[in-house]
């Protein structure tokens, strides 16, 4: 009898191992997911923090607009200086890496320059950035990725599409 309940010891113990190392694997395929997850909204803050800057330069590079700098988002919806619709952006679009409103960044006049993440968190990707997002290299926080458009500054170089087509229209998000 005292050999049968050894080796009921003995499964217990088996059972308990095995458990400890599904619990481990069931850890560690979480912790995979969440930063999986938390690169691909990293790559969702720079397409449309990229379209927020590009919309902001077509609305001062617009022409008749007298290089006037957007006062608020809105504007990049419908531009308030021209009587016939033009849009430079086809919708708002909230923060990826928060889901809520952007950080406005303005110029000394109170002018919309740019826009960026109120997340406190530490990037993934820190290196390998396109040329108009060179300055992210090495920022601590998502925060500091600001996507600002500074008239006068040299535009970064766009490659052309591998076809040969013609690149898109920045207004066409």
């Amino acid at each position: 009898m005292r050999s049968g309940k050894r080796q009921q010891g003995m499964a217990y113990l088996w059972m308990l191992g095995v458990l400890a190392v599904m619990i481990l694997l069931l850890g560690r395929a979480v912790e995979v997911d969440i930063t999986q997850g938390e690169r691909l909204r990293e790559r969702l803050l720079l397409q449309v923090g990229g379209e927020y800057r590009r919309a902001i330069e077509s609305y001062v590079q617009a022409p008749g607009g007298n290089g006037q700098y957007p006062r608020k988002l809105e504007d990049l919806l419908q531009d308030p200086r021209f009587p016939v619709a033009v849009r430079h952006l086809r919708r708002l679009r909230p923060d990826p890496e928060t889901g809520g409103e952007w950080a406005l960044l303005r110029g000394p006049d109170g002018a919309l320059v740019g826009v960026a993440s109120n997340s406190a968190r530490a990037p993934h990707k820190r290196t390998g950035f396109d040329t108009a997002d060179a300055d992210f290299e090495g920022k601590p926080t998502l925060a500091e990725w600001r996507f600002i458009y500074q008239a006068g500054a040299p535009a970064p170089v766009q490659p052309l599409p591998a076809t040969g087509s013609p690149a898109k229209s920045a207004v066409a998000f």
